[in-house]
């Protein structure tokens, strides 16, 4: 009875396999939705409208971009959470989704780790440590030196309460040991016109939308908190170069799917964008629209996310970060 009960197993699960090999060998048969929880125009728009366009041309079929934007991407999020899992229905998914709405709602109705599945990582814009050209700081080490010689005195603002710009503050407070004080805007445009405007001293400002005001001296660019240097401002030290290793902090865009998406599906669609983001003209259209191109597929993209999660956890837990 007990082979008989294996055997039965063994030829459901062959069944299995061949069923999601055929859905696979048979995908896409309609169009493919691109679900942007933000509004159009914004580097998370612009990425999905890049790589969509390709994935369009490699698949065969129409892929459409559709924008769900509001509640700090969790309309978007959850409708996906919610979509038939036949890869047909995608998210255009950002750090602020994935890796720190999760430690700020109490009461989200998706999970990343197990609403989702990991496609691919494709584009980062780390943030960059920016102020007014007023502020008597022309580096990262001026400008802690000040901000430790008057506790209090440097503003810094951000997008709002939780989002990337108001951690990376967050960060740098931690790890500098400073005392700034943290003024939040409704949105990045007036974040950054605030800081301009000598209303407060600094922000983090993504390269993205802030390249053009730095070269325009309208700000003054200190530090890119990522690991290396970026192609939209080279000539721009990273933290790490400046005694600060670890305080990374970038915006970034991937695509993921709802869970129970066949994994013969999510393979092709991961392949699929392996190929496009080999190709250079690709790799230029993210560059010249101050996205820096990565790759990272499936397991990788997962194992990325978990560490960024537990590290933006930390800092949001110790600054007792919290949406009202």
């Amino acid at each position: 009875m007990k082979l008989l009960t294996l055997a039965a197993r063994a030829l459901f699960a062959a069944a299995l396999f061949v069923a999601a090999t055929a859905q696979a060998q048979d995908y896409p048969r309609d169009l493919v939705h691109i679900i942007v929880p933000y509004a159009a125009g914004g580097m998370t728009d612009v990425v999905a409208r890049v790589i969509g366009q390709k994935l369009g041309e490699r698949l065969g079929q129409p892929v459409v971009i559709d924008n769900k934007p509001g509640a700090a991407t969790i309309i978007g999020a959850e409708f996906v959470a919610n979509a038939k899992p036949d890869g047909y229905t995608l998210l255009a998914a950002t750090n602020a989704t994935l890796t720190i709405n999760p430690w700020l709602y109490q009461n989200l109705r998706y999970e990343p780790a197990k609403s989702f599945i990991p496609i691919a990582l494709v584009a980062t814009a780390p943030s960059v440590i920016v102020v007014n050209p007023s502020v008597p700081a022309k580096t990262l080490v001026e400008l802690i030196a000040l901000a430790r010689a008057k506790p209090g005195s440097l503003s810094f603002s951000s997008y709002g309460n939780g989002s990337t710009s108001h951690i990376a503050g967050e960060l740098l407070r931690s790890r500098a040991g400073i005392d700034i004080l943290h003024v939040p805007y409704k949105g990045s445009a007036p974040a950054k016109a605030a800081t301009m405007a000598g209303e407060v001293s600094m922000t983090f400002e993504p390269a993205f939308t802030g390249a053009p005001q730095i070269r325009s001296d309208r700000l003054r660019a200190l530090a890119v908190m990522d690991s290396k240097r970026i192609s939209a401002l080279p000539d721009v030290p990273t933290v790490g170069e400046l005694g600060y290793p670890g305080m990374e902090m970038s915006a970034w865009v991937g695509f993921v799917a709802p869970a129970g998406t066949p994994s013969a599906v999510i393979k092709v669609l991961a392949d699929a964008i392996r190929q496009i983001m080999a190709n250079p003209d690709v790799q230029k259209q993210l560059l010249d629209n101050g996205a820096e191109p990565v790759g990272y597929y499936q397991d990788a993209f997962a194992t990325y996310m978990r560490e960024e999660s537990a590290r933006y956890g930390k800092v949001i837990t110790d600054a007792r970060i919290k949406i009202e």
